[in-house]
């Protein structure tokens, strides 16, 4: 795993409101950074949220829906990391990968805003759980797939890519997602004796 390590010098307010970003460099390397860059490929930034602003809202929508909650934070984290801005190769987008079929499918208007990608994502789930019944491994193999390869194999199809998901997904269900002492894949902000800020997400590192 690369470490994704990058420094600045402390100056006053405007450190203490810096924007930590990301895109994918020509080797095809994720890049953290708060700092502008010109050579940035256009239509890569991506702004890195705390998840648990969006627990309020998992939860009201979640509930409204019938749907677990922890379920859906797990589907967030795997599909998005619980960036709003994500767009994958597939043109899956925002906090829950929908795709622009599936947003329209389930009343989605804007992509992009969290409420709504997030009510979408958790109706097509309330659907899956209709179709599927109590079956997990069906229900999040066709949340990732489509549910008609699912009904193709009558199972979790044979793509490593939809294999995996489903394993991330159970895997991470049901624990607390949202445990800040878990600092694996966030983002910190760390205050050095030299007066340097450091932002990492390898604290244990230094």
């Amino acid at each position: 795993m690369r470490l994704l390590v990058f420094f600045l010098l402390a100056m006053n307010t405007w450190v203490q409101g810096a924007t930590v970003s990301s895109y994918i460099n020509e080797e095809g390397v994720k890049v953290l950074t708060n700092v502008e860059t010109k050579s940035r490929p256009p239509g890569t930034m991506a702004t890195f949220e705390d998840p648990t602003n969006f627990v309020p809202l998992i939860r009201r929508m979640a509930s409204l829906h019938g749907v677990d909650e922890e379920l859906v934070q797990a589907i967030i984290k795997v599909e998005s990391d619980f960036n709003p801005r994500a767009v994958s190769p597939k043109n899956c987008k925002g906090l829950m990968q929908l795709h622009p079929d599936t947003a329209r499918r389930f009343g989605v208007q804007n992509i992009f805003d969290p409420a709504q990608n997030i009510e979408g994502g958790i109706r097509y789930l309330s659907y899956l759980i209709d179709t599927f019944g109590m079956e997990l491994d069906r229900i999040l193999a066709a949340y990732n797939a489509g549910e008609n390869a699912v009904k193709r194999y009558d199972g979790i199809p044979p793509y490593p890519e939809t294999v995996g998901y489903v394993k991330k997904v159970k895997a991470l269900f049901g624990n607390d997602l949202m445990d800040h002492s878990d600092t694996s894949g966030k983002i910190l902000r760390l205050e050095l004796p030299d007066g340097h800020v450091l932002f990492t997400n390898e604290p244990s590192h230094f």
